[in-house]
Order: structure tokens, then C-alpha cells, then sequence
């Protein structure tokens, strides 16, 4: 019996998919756990994983259709099922060979009978028995002639960051649905040079393991990397900034303004249309009021530095990642930030999870890192830097976009000196971070240099009062101005 696979809520808003590619095909197995199809939701494109382990038996759902959820879009057998068809069908082949047997039998001992009696008859009914065929000997083998070489241009690719010519920056952007194109005439690669070529002294090419490891698992050239430290030596500090620069490129691509020719009409997204209803809806809803506080950055930048400096840790962990660490230390002390608004009641979270809000090019994503309560500094890193990634090439989970409980929106990178952020609904929180911006202060008393971040929470005042949201964002700075407090 088949077991029908549907259309999952895979997140919190979801009323229909649309199906971007299947993974599988029908007699394929699956094992419990395994992506079958990548699926298009209204918050991005994510992966779809089978609940149980069997074989794919039917595909009810076609490439590019969009079904709602609880609909079935395709069908799956049990194993067992599988090969009990093939058994079935060889049981009564052999049944209806037997019969054929018995038949062939009955019927010759009639005929057998007939040429006893009349051995003539049996000659004359004879076919003519052809005449043998003379079989020449076998000739030489003729060579093929040599097939002349495919143009480079003429070669069809599936679209792999392998197969195509592309720009590291841009490699990790594969498409939902491979399209076959014609791939370019590969630029002829010069011989690798056995010495670097900008040191200019003879010398091997200098690097510390842990850049080259770094280098290698990115998939770029080391020796296009200008090192910085002693003699021109290669750091991983170097790496993740050239790494850096390439995203950053391809940060500018994704959110890139779409532009509309003047008085044309453009129909809105499943991405666009979500974020329409769903802001227009925390407007309506929710009573917004913002607390914006000034924090001391120095600590903050030398932390970072340090750590980028000795090289402690693989993953070059950002300013997003501390303040996410300190926020995570902060709705620890002050639980009712990290609480939700639901049915005339206020459900107070035991896990503190962080959505942190990803720009992508049609519109905004929030990942979730989950249980921040947990994890270290370092570990917070590696989770951000999986969901950034994830957030240019697509492939969620269902659970990395959805349970989020307090949210942060960060335009720092953009220059950006204030701003207030809408709340995601059900969540009490959001808080929007500002750029680190060199501005006066005053310190003991005389006018000097000091680098600040402006910090604005938007609260739910159904959930939050002033002096909680002042508190909590009180203790927040604490942490970021004593960023020592975070490594622990």
C-alpha cells in the first residue's frame, strides 16, 4: 500500500509551496531523513525531507506547480513493496509458462501419433530447411577515424559551480534548478609559478596552515591573496578578507533594487507578498514603542581584532556575532524580552532563539540560531556563518527558519547611524543595530575620540513596559562594553 507524501508547513506562515526541483524519481529510495525535493515558501527556498523510508512510487506533483499545504504531491512505497511486484510478476510468468508447457505437450502427442501412422505426411509438412550461409573470414578491424574535437562552446553543462567559469564570489550561488547553457571557451591557464609572484625575491609563497587550510576549504587560490604579515606571510586573517570582499560583492547582488520601468506594474512575490501582510499586520496589532541606547565600542573592536589577530579561531567571528552572544546573555536575566503574545496570553520561552535578519534579493529572511542560551561565541559563529551562506545559495530547513523568539536587524555595514525595526510577530523584541561610528564623548570630564553603536529596541507594550525594556537594554550594553564577559 502506498503511503501518501504532502505538502508540509514548513514554516510558521506557509499556506502553499510551489516544488523548484525534485531530488528524487520514481523506484529511487529514501531513506528516513533524506531531502526529496527542494520547495519554494513564502520566506525562501527550502529543502523537504522525507518522515519515513521507503521508495518513491509516483510524483502527483510537477516541477513549477504549486499545491497548498496538506495536499499529496507524490506517493511511496515501502521497501518490502517494491520487491514483492517483482516476485508477483515472476510468480505468474512462470505460471502462464507452465500452462503454455502443458499445452505444447497435448498438442504434440496428437502430432506425434499421426507421423507414427503416416510417415509421409510428416516429410511433406516439413519446411524447406535453409541453405547454409558461407561465413567469410573475419576481416581486419577498420580504425574509426579520429573524431574531431567538441568546441568548447558547443558543450552543454549542468550548471555546476564545477562545470561553469564563474567568479569565486559567485560559485556558491546555485541555482534551485539547473539550466542547461552553453559553457565558455575556458580561458587557457598559465603554468602555477613556483614562486610567488609579489614577493619578488625567489621565495616560496609564505602561509601560515591555518590560512592555507582555510584557502582550501573556501576553493580560492592562495597566491591571489596579499598577505599582510611579517616578510609578506599569507594570515587567515588575509583570507577572510578576501573572502570578505567577495561577499561583499555579492552582497551588493543580491540586494540590488529591482528597477521597474516608469508606470510599469510588477506582481508581488510569495517572499514579498508574506512580508506585506505580515509587517502590515505587526503595525496594526502590535503597540510598538523604541528605547535607542549609545554603547562603547573600543573593548569591542579590540576583541575582534585580537581574535582575528592570533587566529584562535577558524571562523572569523563578526560584530553581528557578538552582539547575538550578548543578547543571549542579556533575555537570559531578563526573560519576559524573550516571551510571545499568543491567544490573550504571554508565553515566557525556555530556549533563548535568535532570528537574525538576512537580505536577499527579493526581500528579507530571518534564520533562527537556536538555543543561544548554550552555545559559546565560537559556536554562534559557526551557525551564523552556515545560515549566511545558505541564505545566497537557498536549501532550509524547515527548523532554520521558523521558532524564533527575539530577532535582530543589523545595517551597520551600511553606514547606517539609527533606524527602528518592526517587530516580528508573535516575538515581545526586536532590536535594530546601528554602524560603529567614530563620535565625541566625554570621558572623565574632557572631550575625546570613542567609537559608539547606537542600539534601538522596538517592544511589544502588551508584553514589555518601559522600565523592563530600559533594564534589558542596560544590561546589554554592560555585556558589549565588558566584551571579555562573552569568551566565558
Amino acid at each position: 500500500m502506498s503511503n501518501e507524501i504532502t505538502m508540509p508547513k514548513l514554516s510558521d506562515t506557509m499556506e502553499e509551496g510551489k516544488i523548484l526541483r525534485w531530488l528524487k524519481h520514481p523506484g529511487d529510495k529514501i531513506a528516513r531523513g533524506e531531502a526529496i525535493a527542494e520547495v519554494e515558501t513564502d520566506k525562501a527556498d527550502m529543502v523537504l525531507e522525507s518522515f519515513e523510508e521507503g521508495v518513491l512510487d509516483q510524483i502527483k506533483l510537477n516541477e513549477g506547480e504549486s499545491a497548498p499545504v496538506g495536499a499529496v504531491i507524490a506517493l511511496m512505497k515501502s521497501a518490502g513493496a517494491k520487491e514483492s511486484k517483482p516476485q508477483a510478476k515472476s510468480d505468474a510468468k512462470a505460471a502462464a509458462t507452465g500452462e503454455s508447457k502443458s499445452r505444447a505437450q497435448s498438442d504434440e502427442k496428437p502430432a506425434t501419433l499421426d507421423a507414427m501412422e503416416n510417415p509421409g505426411a510428416e516429410a511433406a509438412a516439413t519446411p524447406d530447411v535453409p541453405k547454409p550461409v558461407a561465413i567469410k573470414p573475419k576481416a581486419a578491424e577498420k580504425k574509426e577515424p579520429a573524431r574531431k574535437p567538441i568546441s568548447p562552446a558547443a558543450v552543454v553543462t549542468d550548471g555546476s559551480a564545477g562545470d561553469l567559469h564563474v567568479h569565486p564570489a559567485m560559485s556558491a550561488n546555485l541555482s534551485a534548478a539547473p539550466t542547461a547553457i552553453a559553457a565558455p571557451p575556458p580561458r587557457p591557464e598559465p603554468p602555477k609559478p613556483a614562486v610567488d609572484d609579489e614577493a619578488g625575491d625567489g621565495h616560496k609563497l609564505r602561509a601560515s596552515p591555518l590560512a592555507r587550510r582555510a584557502a582550501e576549504e573556501a576553493g580560492i587560490d592562495i597566491t591571489h591573496v596579499r598577505g599582510t604579515g611579517p616578510d609578506g606571510r599569507v594570515t587567515k586573517r588575509d583570507v577572510d578578507n578576501f573572502l570578505r570582499e567577495q561577499q561583499l560583492f555579492k552582497f551588493r547582488r543580491l540586494v540590488s533594487p529591482r528597477e521597474g520601468a516608469p508606470g510599469s506594474r510588477e506582481e508581488l512575490s510569495a517572499m514579498r507578498k508574506t512580508i506585506a501582510k505580515r509587517m502590515a499586520l505587526s503595525k496594526r496589532e502590535i503597540p510598538h514603542f523604541y528605547v535607542t541606547v549609545e554603547v562603547a565600542m573600543e573593548d569591542a573592536v579590540r576583541l575582534k581584532d585580537s581574535l582575528e589577530a592570533t587566529e584562535l579561531f577558524e571562523e572569523t567571528v563578526t560584530y553581528n556575532d557578538i552582539i547575538v552572544k550578548a543578547c543571549a546573555l542579556a533575555l537570559g536575566r531578563y526573560p519576559r524580552i524573550n516571551a510571545s503574545y499568543e491567544d490573550d496570553g504571554i508565553v515566557i520561552h525556555p530556549n533563548v532563539n535568535i532570528g537574525v535578519a538576512v537580505a536577499v534579493e527579493d526581500g528579507l529572511i530571518l534564520p533562527v540560531i537556536h538555543g543561544c542560551e548554550r552555545l559559546s561565541l565560537l559556536e554562534i559563529s559557526r551557525a551564523a556563518h552556515r545560515l549566511v551562506a545558505k541564505s545566497s545559495r537557498g536549501g532550509f530547513t524547515s527548523d532554520e527558519l521558523s521558532g524564533a523568539t527575539f530577532s535582530i536587524s543589523n545595517m551597520g555595514m551600511l553606514g547606517i547611524e539609527h533606524f527602528a525595526a518592526v517587530i516580528v510577530p508573535p516575538q515581545a523584541a526586536i532590536l535594530a543595530v546601528s554602524a560603529i561610528k567614530d563620535r565625541p564623548v566625554v570621558r572623565n570630564g574632557q572631550l575625546a575620540v570613542g567609537k559608539t553603536m547606537m542600539m534601538t529596541g522596538s517592544f511589544d507594550h502588551r508584553i514589555v513596559d518601559g522600565v523592563v525594556a530600559g533594564r534589558f537594554l542596560q544590561e546589554l550594553k554592560r555585556f558589549l562594553e565588558n566584551p571579555s564577559s562573552l569568551l566565558l
